[in-house]
């Protein structure tokens, strides 16, 4: 659930600290991410007025905070970036939130009762296809996209860093992404020197505000080197809920459309 915590990193270092929890407090933990999950239509109402990861973030913090999440795991979430223990600072122009590794790595292991728990996975599958699957798939079909060309992925959080770090980051940077699925998208005009990606046909039908969101996201993700982490947890989180849609989206019989020799 908490694979889509939106967002940033630092320019300050915090010195990491991983510790194990103890078994009092892995009860009460596992106990509160099983409510969670069972009551999570009914929790933040007042979340109700946001859109797609935004909705989740919302209701998952009338559950629990940062700072009482970073005691639970026993890490720091982030290693450097805006962000205090208590809130996130979403509109920083010039500094971003870098995750601790260990985070993602912790929620894989914590946040998915289901994976040893068949009668737990059927009770939360309408809770998933509601609330969870659309949000899932459109961080899954996005990242897909720039993973499939590994050059143009990390040239992009290359750039996104370095002009980070000189403060030179547009506060409109990411609009230029609002058409990245598009089968059309290209970063160059000259079509020997534009990008190539795999294409699947209908993805261009997502909101382009969402579109342009998740981009920023994976781009910051392989900027601060937690990407691989993040995509782990969330096939997992696919594999578990929705493992046709896994499967379509990884066979590549399956890619009505898909460009050759990527660069």
């Amino acid at each position: 659930m908490v694979f889509f915590f939106s967002c940033s990193v630092l320019q300050t270092s915090i010195p990491l600290f991983v510790k194990e929890l103890d078994s009092s407090q892995e009860k009460k933990f596992k106990e509160l991410i099983e409510t969670t999950w069972i009551q999570f239509p009914k929790i933040g109402l007042y979340c109700e007025k946001e859109i797609s990861y935004h909705k989740i973030f919302c209701k998952l913090q009338t559950v629990i905070g940062l700072k009482k999440l970073s005691e639970y795991l026993g890490i720091q979430i982030f290693l450097e970036g805006p962000h205090s223990k208590y809130y996130l600072e979403l509109n920083d122009q010039y500094q971003f939130g870098h995750y601790n590794p260990e985070f993602p790595r912790k929620i894989r292991n914590l946040f998915l009762p289901a994976k040893t728990q068949p009668k737990f996975l059927q009770l939360t599958k309408p809770v998933y296809d509601s609330w969870f699957k659309q949000t899932a798939r459109d961080f899954f079909i996005v990242y897909q996209k720039l993973d499939s060309n590994p050059k143009f992925f990390r040239k992009e959080a290359d750039r996104y860093l370095m002009l980070v770090e000189e403060s030179r980051l547009d506060p409109y940077y990411f609009d230029r992404f609002i058409l990245f699925l598009y089968p059309a998208f290209t970063d160059n005009e000259d079509p020997e020197e534009a990008a190539k990606f795999f294409i699947f046909s209908g993805d261009e039908n997502m909101d382009s505000q969402i579109v342009k969101e998740l981009v920023g996201f994976w781009i910051r993700r392989k900027a601060d080197g937690t990407d691989t982490e993040f995509i782990l947890g969330l096939v997992d989180l696919i594999k578990l809920y929705d493992p046709e849609f896994y499967e379509l989206r990884t066979s590549l019989k399956n890619n009505p459309i898909k460009n050759e020799n990527l660069r």
